[in-house]
């Protein structure tokens, strides 16, 4: 839930938007606040928008943000929420970290969109608490943080801390706070008012839609692949998935060449590169820690069939991301 002083004043809220932050979820987040207000003729929210320097924010689609403080003019932010990119694996500036954890130190609820949770974690602010993020991020996020207790719920609120998946997810999470905060006509009357239809819970899935996200309408594939999905690191044999499924293994492999048009073999190693691929863009383990976690106890087995798929090998991937991220620098210094 948000901190407030008192029932009689304005609940403050701060976004901190790093460089190259993603605007949706933040759109999404502030518009609820501000329709909340012009719903009820009352000033039920005050919002600043914060930068590290307290310069514009260029976003992640090139539109720049001017913002109203610095980190060190800010002052005490009861309830802040972090707005970041989907370079989650640049480090951020120790200042900020050290602001967070001061924030924190004197009462501040702390709260992250999307990729923003990955931000949250970095400076031990997660720990001990319920999270979530992103279903893109949600595979290095475990490698990096095992230890944090993360869910693939849409959003998460655990004491002080509260957390979306971002995109319209930010959206649902702040009409839930509105409802928490105030009651469910005025939060019904926002929902409204943005077209949302259904106001979901937080227990909500990401990917409750799984069929229509992979195109595949039999039961027995979706089943086979969404156990493939749970065992990544440490692959099932294709008799176990069968088994599972209740078919034998010829059954399953001609369900997938029917569905998928490839084997369950080939399906099962492709999904496995593109979790291997997602940890190595996203986390600074190595080449040899990232196939590891995917299942691939070959190092040169998995540069060789990263290549084949993506047409580069991991160590070059790795790479380009770190020259992404160079290009995005200012006179050495980190963007966020």
């Amino acid at each position: 839930m948000f901190r407030y002083s008192l029932l009689s004043e304005p609940i403050e809220v701060g976004f901190y938007l790093a460089q190259r932050f993603s605007i949706a979820p933040f759109i999404n987040a502030l518009e609820p606040l501000r329709m909340a207000n012009k719903i009820s003729g009352e000033t039920l929210f005050r919002w600043q928008l914060i930068s590290n320097a307290g310069d514009p924010v260029e976003a992640i689609n090139g539109m720049t943000v001017m913002v109203d403080n610095s980190i060190e003019l800010a002052g005490f932010v009861s309830n802040l929420i972090c707005c970041v990119g989907f370079e989650p694996v640049i480090p951020f500036r120790d200042n900020v970290k050290d602001w967070l954890r001061r924030l924190d130190r004197e009462g501040a609820h702390l709260g992250a969109l999307g990729a923003g949770s990955m931000f949250l974690a970095e400076a031990g602010l997660l720990d001990n608490h319920c999270a979530t993020i992103h279903w893109q991020y949600q595979d290095s996020f475990r490698e990096r943080f095992p230890d944090i207790r993360l869910t693939r719920n849409i959003f998460e609120i655990d004491r002080r801390r509260f957390t979306c998946a971002g995109g319209t997810a930010a959206m649902d999470m702040m009409i839930h706070l509105i409802r928490l905060h105030f009651d469910s006509a005025l939060a019904s009357a926002v929902s409204d008012q943005f077209i949302t239809g259904e106001i979901r819970s937080a227990d909500s899935q990401q990917l409750r839609f799984r069929r229509a996200r992979i195109g595949i309408n039999n039961g027995k594939v979706v089943s086979a692949i969404e156990l493939m999905e749970r065992n990544i690191e440490h692959p099932l044999s294709i008799t176990d998935l069968a088994a599972h499924a209740n078919l034998s293994q010829r059954q399953l492999e001609r369900l997938f060449r029917k569905h998928v048009g490839q084997t369950p073999v080939q399906y099962y190693v492709r999904a496995r590169l593109h979790h291997a691929r997602r940890i190595l863009l996203q986390s600074v383990l190595s080449v040899v820690e990232v196939g590891l976690a995917s299942g691939f106890q070959s190092v040169e087995n998995f540069s060789r069939s990263y290549k084949a798929l993506f047409g580069y090998s991991p160590a070059q991937e790795r790479n380009l991301v770190q020259n992404l991220q160079r290009r995005f620098g200012k006179t050495g210094d980190h963007p966020l």
